[in-house]
């Protein structure tokens, strides 16, 4: 389950096997060009990226992330949010860079603003799709979960439907220990400052990808800061029923 590693690459554009492309995108992402990739999973496809964000962008956006209070429900979200200012050059920069990464899917895909959300103790997001599932005629397509602060116990990202790997390689990225997984099911990515997991949240056909499902489990001591980039696809249209 473990691949190779790529170095500032789009892996979606390396799957569908335009190669000649590959050289220049090589070359895209951080402006030192040191993030890795690796799949995680294939269906749903989900990558995993190190060093997605550099310190000192973590460090711009926790300086000018201005709360607008917590988002209190006990039953699905405990949290502060704060959206980034897209004319910032920081913000800009990472926008730029999620939307390369994943090629060119088409000219309706944009990314949505960026949004800064902090977790203290007891803070947690539910279960939950990052797809509207009401919509009809467009829909958030990709999410990268990028994390910013990880000084905490707990916090983790949940994929409850995700089979745990084989190889213990993948440990050092994900809870494998009984303690660490805490009695969860599936996959827990553990939040590791400046990476980001990438997936999709649809089939091709347009349909939801249900292996998608996933939670921000509850943060039991300090502090853990999340950076969310969805992308938009104004094209896409609920499918016909068969």
């Amino acid at each position: 389950m473990l691949d190779s590693v790529i170095s500032s690459s789009t892996f979606n554009e390396i799957m569908r096997g335009k190669f000649d492309n590959m050289r220049r995108l090589l070359n895209q992402g951080r402006e030192d060009g040191r993030y890795q990739i690796q799949i995680f999973s294939r269906d749903p496809l989900i990558l995993y990226i190190r060093d997605f964000v550099s310190s000192d962008e973590i460090n711009h956006l926790l300086e000018v992330s201005s709360y607008n209070g917590s988002l209190v429900d006990d039953q699905m979200r405990v949290s502060e949010s704060a959206w980034m200012d897209p004319k910032d050059p920081v913000v800009r920069s990472i926008t730029k860079r999620a939307h390369e990464f994943q090629g060119w899917r088409n000219r309706n895909t944009s990314i949505e603003p960026l949004l800064v959300q902090r977790y203290q103790a007891d803070g947690f997001y539910n279960y939950h799709f990052d797809w509207d599932e009401s919509r009809k005629d467009g829909n958030r397509v990709t999410t990268f979960m990028t994390y910013l602060v990880g000084n905490c116990t707990g916090g983790g990202t949940n994929f409850p439907f995700l089979p745990q790997p084989s190889d213990d390689r993948w440990c050092d990225v994900i809870e494998c220990d009984e303690e660490g997984r805490d009695g969860y099911q599936g996959i827990i990515f553990k939040p590791i400052e400046g990476s980001a997991i990438f997936w999709e949240n649809f089939y091709s056909n347009g349909t939801g990808h249900k292996g998608v499902y996933h939670a921000g489990l509850p943060v039991t001591s300090g502090l853990k800061v999340g950076l969310n980039i969805w992308s938009w696809d104004a094209a896409w249209r609920e499918p016909e029923e068969l």
